[in-house]
């Protein structure tokens, strides 16, 4: 993977916040934006997730994607579409525990 877009949002050495983006052709992807339990609700995921689509754009992506369920209690899908995502598509996940 190339961490060239990941960004993290540090307090002292403790990572609390970060955003994994990854440019796929001209597509930027977050694979992964979370923020510690303690550190949510203070406006850092908002901060480090418009950093790593700040960064996809100055490496060419054009369009950007994330997967989340909507079924999150942190209501995270509220964030994404506050800084202009929309919902496309919505799948249906099984699990089987085992």
């Amino acid at each position: 993977m190339d961490p060239t877009c990941w960004r993290g949002v540090w307090e002292g050495a403790q990572l609390v916040g970060v955003a994994l983006c990854a440019v796929k052709g001209k597509v930027g992807e977050i694979q992964e934006l979370s923020v510690r339990t303690e550190y949510r609700r203070r406006g850092l995921g908002r901060a480090v997730l418009l950093d790593g689509l700040r960064c996809l754009r100055e490496h060419g992506a054009v369009t950007a994607r994330l997967y989340t369920g909507t079924a999150n209690p942190h209501r995270s899908y509220d964030l994404y579409e506050s800084v202009g995502f929309r919902r496309r598509n919505e799948f249906v996940r099984y699990r089987e525990p085992l």
